[in-house]
């Protein structure tokens, strides 16, 4: 069974879709792990926003089938990593799953490039050249998240 790696924002309509879309991109057809998205504050069933497909579809990706699920805590018991975008969504998940703290991790810290507690703006109702900047963001921090998932991946049965 793969392990499930969550990304975790507000809404579950930008930021987290376009992690959960690139992260599939990158990893390996044979990889053992799953890729979901979920939000703090997110309705269930919502579409990703127009700017958020337009940025992805540039890169290859498809955010369409993509619809918004709030962060439960059968998600967060089932990923073996959640990936924060903010420090404030980090808190937030600790305070409400403390069993949680040893697998959050915040996306900008796989950026080497990165200041140390970096975060992704949110774009929500910006320009698509804001979408396409936290996009661009989120793209720096993947090749370290993938080296991190490829060092601790779980056995293959």
């Amino acid at each position: 069974m793969a392990s499930l790696v969550l990304f975790v924002c507000t809404g579950n309509t930008c930021r987290s879709p376009m992690a959960e879309t690139l992260l599939r991109l990158a990893l390996p057809r044979t990889s053992p792990w799953r890729v979901a998205s979920a939000g703090l504050a997110a309705c269930a069933g919502c579409h990703a926003s127009d700017a958020a497909v337009a940025a992805i579809d540039e890169i290859g990706g498809d955010l369409r089938r993509h619809r918004s699920q709030p962060v439960t805590p059968d998600l967060v018991q089932e990923a073996a990593a959640i990936v924060a975008m903010t420090g404030a969504h980090k808190q937030q998940l600790v305070a409400r799953f403390p069993a949680a703290r040893d697998k959050l991790f915040l996306l900008r810290s796989f950026d080497p490039a990165a200041p140390s507690e970096s975060n992704v703006a949110d774009p929500f109702c910006g320009s698509i050249d804001e979408y396409r900047d936290c996009r661009d963001l989120i793209r720096k921090a993947i090749p370290g998240l993938v080296n991190f998932l490829v060092q601790t991946a779980p056995p293959v049965c």
